[in-house]
């Protein structure tokens, strides 16, 4: 083994996987912007704090590695001690880890209403912010290597308090969707889609938390702890931008046939209605009138169907209309 693959190795190998996953994240953050979702003002917001905090991270670990393998190339004893953009990856990964689980809570909360569990959570997410806050002030201010194995307790208890708490929401959003499987189709592929992302992002967060934390305990006089450390606030945000960003993708999957799906009280709307013919406009309640309706997403064939409306008195309306897909 090389005389700084344990130093130098496990800090340039974190610093690729980072900056890999900021430019993923950095698609979605693009990608949500230019989407013509009408979502309030503190998601969008939220959004754009995601974004700063995400874009300072990755440039100060950048810089970091820069200030290792360039400026200090022919100092080795640079490794003794540990660079300020250490703790502040450990800051914003605090700042990360609850922002996300405080907002995976809520969305518990909506399909629940379970108070109980929900203030468990709530709690349980403080008590790692708390931890994590403490050790990353800490090793602010002591920058030597060895003087950071004090703080070890404070960061195994971080990093058990959130992988605990992203393995529970991971399993609790599972049991939701599970329960409301239902015979129809479309809604299964949905359910299972969100199902598969609510393990990927729990499994994803727990497995580098776990990994950090056997890194911590079992080599804590090598920088192999940054490997799972630096990297797992982009993960976060990864799970949060495609819980927004995917949305239109599950609406569309919820079509059949070019057919809208409906769950109770909530409608999905897809079709702009244009009548083709003005002189029709004066008879509302004629069975001739022909509409021609635009799926704003691509569907598969093209097919007329005659179809029963109710209308807004609650009378049953025939209508025949013509849908126009095109793949």
């Amino acid at each position: 083994m090389g005389e700084f693959d344990q130093t130098i190795g496990f800090t340039l190998m974190a610093v690729i996987i980072n900056t890999y996953l900021t430019g993923v994240i950095m698609s979605q953050f693009f990608s949500y912007w230019y989407s013509t979702y009408q979502d309030p003002w503190w998601t969008r917001i939220l959004v754009a704090f995601l974004f700063v905090i995400n874009a300072t991270q990755a440039g100060s670990v950048v810089y970091m590695s820069w200030f290792y393998c360039v400026t200090n190339f022919t100092n080795p004893q640079v490794f003794a001690i540990t660079l300020w953009p250490y703790s502040f990856s450990a800051l914003t990964t605090t700042v990360l880890a609850i922002t996300n689980q405080l907002f995976q809570s809520w969305r518990i909360y909506q399909f629940t209403r379970d108070k109980i569990l929900v203030g468990f959570l709530v709690a349980t997410s403080l008590g790692a912010c708390g931890t994590g806050v403490t050790s990353a002030l800490e090793s602010w201010v002591s920058s030597e290597l060895a003087e950071l194995l004090v703080l070890r307790p404070i960061i195994e208890a971080n990093l058990a308090l959130q992988c605990a708490v992203d393995m529970i929401i991971a399993v609790r959003v599972c049991m939701i969707f599970s329960g409301s499987k239902t015979s129809v189709a479309s809604t299964d592929r949905v359910l299972n889609t969100l199902i598969r992302n609510a393990v990927q992002s729990g499994s994803f967060t727990a497995a580098f938390a776990f990994g950090a934390m056997l890194s911590c305990r079992f080599s804590p006089r090598t920088y192999m702890l940054a490997l799972f450390s630096v990297p797992i606030g982009r993960i976060y945000t990864h799970t949060m931008m495609d819980q927004l960003i995917s949305r239109g993708e599950l609406r569309n999957m919820l079509m059949n046939n070019g057919k809208p799906f409906t769950f109770p009280d909530i409608s999905v709307p897809n079709f702009n209605i244009e009548n083709d013919n003005a002189s029709n406009r004066n008879r509302p309640n004629s069975t001739d009138s022909t509409a021609m309706m635009l799926p704003t997403t691509s569907l598969g064939e093209k097919h007329n169907e005659t179809s029963a409306e109710p209308s807004s008195t609650g009378i049953t309306v025939e209508r025949r209309t013509s849908i126009r897909a095109d793949c």
